[in-house]
């Protein structure tokens, strides 16, 4: 290509910028359109309306502050851990006698003897403890567990967690263990008296429990108004 020619440009297009004016001839274009538009950054089809009429779970029974399910789980494990700590004392001081007793023909003699002597007596305790520790374990942490199930079982069926409860759920788990165990008469009563005086005990803390946080039990509602109801009857006799 020649150095000399020149490239011409294409023409820039014109354009009418004037604004119309009311004089012209023109029609204005109107931009008003008949759709409706929603501004929202929902998309439509995820809104769902309020159903008033959902219903609501009602709220658990609680016991000092716990759930049923917590409360069980804890009390269970607190009895198992009791019942273990005491089958391992007892299994391991019967295990340390029965030793004495089978070795007390064939004492050592030298220094090296004594030692194995007391490092066998000591191997024999831990292992008695431990199994007669997880036994006891087993039993007591069943015990909690049936007098939590009953306890929960009432408090459902009643409706309301109060000290009448923990009684009827200590005074059948003593029934219970007592014909597992096939105890005597004598042992018998023993048992079920100790289950009532256990449920109350617990169910009297809990009834505190519950005086202490403003929500105290219907029982004691009954008897303020029969002293209230007392008290009006002598005001008018007087």
């Amino acid at each position: 290509m020649d150095k000399n020619t020149q490239i011409a440009a294409p023409p820039t297009p014109q354009v009418d910028i004037s604004l119309p004016t009311s004089s012209s001839s023109s029609p204005q274009h109107s931009f008003i359109s008949n759709e409706e538009y929603t501004f929202s950054n929902v998309p439509q089809s995820n809104i769902s309306n309020y159903d008033q009429t959902e219903q609501y779970e009602e709220p658990a029974i609680l016991r000092a502050g716990l759930a049923t399910k917590p409360r069980l789980i804890l009390m269970t494990s607190i009895g198992s851990f009791w019942g273990f700590s005491i089958g391992a004392f007892l299994g391991g001081q019967q295990s340390g006698l029965q030793y004495l007793a089978e070795n007390a023909h064939k004492l050592p003699t030298t220094v090296q003897g004594w030692y194995f002597y007391h490092k066998t007596k000591n191997y024999r305790v831990m292992l008695g403890g431990v199994k007669r520790g997880v036994r006891f374990a087993g039993k007591t942490g069943g015990l909690c567990l049936l007098y939590g199930s009953l306890e929960a079982a009432l408090d459902d069926m009643r409706g309301e967690a109060d000290v009448m409860n923990s009684v009827a759920a200590g005074v059948t788990t003593g029934t219970v263990f007592s014909a597992l165990t096939r105890l005597t008469r004598g042992s018998f009563r023993y048992s079920v008296v100790f289950g009532a005086i256990f449920g109350l005990a617990a169910g009297g803390l809990s009834d505190l429990h519950k005086f202490a946080s403003g929500n105290p039990p219907s029982y004691s509602l009954y008897l303020k108004s029969l002293v209230n109801s007392k008290k009006e009857l002598d005001k008018k006799i007087e």
